[in-house]
């Protein structure tokens, strides 16, 4: 277990302190505590827990965030709480908030909805897809492409969410794009790290190609199958980075 101190964790609370300014400039009206906590609160601690700048088990002091982030410590709380029904954090009672540790369990919960969602999903498009749709997915692939000949991973895996994203969209539900998002945000670290490994981008593009090949084809059952099989591969991956990297754990 960590906590907020140091020259790595003085840097993290520097860099969130930084992207809340900015999300401060954009949301000007924010000025009540909760619009504060959904509007500029939560986006610079998530991206934090997702780029590993706050790694698992590190302790988040309500009275510390707030002075960095010069807002109140009622806004920090919703935040925290907001992150927590994320699965990003784990509130303990009388200990404090933590960067949550994601398990072997968790994965594979995590990885079975996402089957049942994604599988879905990509036959709705496939039945819905309008030339304006045929457009974004080619428009994506090709970002996606670009990403990987110049062998850039943050960059890559950045491109590959705004594919599940437009995916999502224009599957044409919004209760299964919300469900999804909330799904997806615990595993978004791990496959950031899981990207850097050789020649998984190469494989997830392949895959996505694939994915995409046949939703631009209207062959339903095609798409369920390649997505089938990315996320198969996608989940060992996760469990790969899981079990080689250590972790800390919150209090029991």
């Amino acid at each position: 277990m960590t906590g907020l101190r140091g020259g790595a964790a003085s840097a993290a609370l520097a860099s969130i302190a930084g992207r809340h300014r900015a999300l401060r400039e954009l949301h000007p009206e924010g000025a009540a505590a909760h619009s504060l906590s959904s509007a500029v609160v939560v986006p610079p601690l998530r991206e934090a827990i997702i780029e590993g700048q706050l790694p698992p088990g590190t302790r988040l002091s309500e009275s510390e965030l707030a002075r960095e982030l010069g807002v109140s410590r009622t806004p920090v709380r919703e935040a925290l709480a907001q992150l927590e029904r994320d699965g990003l954090m784990t509130i303990v009672a009388r200990a404090g908030a933590f960067v949550r540790t994601v398990t072997v369990d968790d994965l594979t919960e995590i990885y079975e909805t996402r089957m049942a969602l994604e599988t879905f999903a990509v036959q709705l498009v496939a039945q819905r897809l309008t030339p304006v749709g045929r457009v974004r997915l080619e428009e994506v692939l090709a970002e996606m492409r670009e990403r990987v000949a110049h062998d850039d991973h943050v960059g890559y895996t950045a491109e590959l969410d705004r594919f599940y994203a437009i995916v999502m969209e224009l599957a044409g539900n919004a209760t299964l794009r919300r469900i999804h998002e909330t799904v997806l945000v615990p595993v978004r670290r791990l496959r950031r790290i899981a990207m850097s490994h050789e020649n998984r981008m190469a494989e997830s593009l392949a895959h996505a190609e694939e994915i995409a090949g046949a939703m631009l084809a209207g062959d339903g059952a095609g798409a369920a199958a390649a997505m089938r099989e990315q996320l198969v591969t996608a989940c060992q991956a996760a469990k790969d980075v899981l079990l080689h990297a250590p972790h800390a754990s919150p209090p029991a």
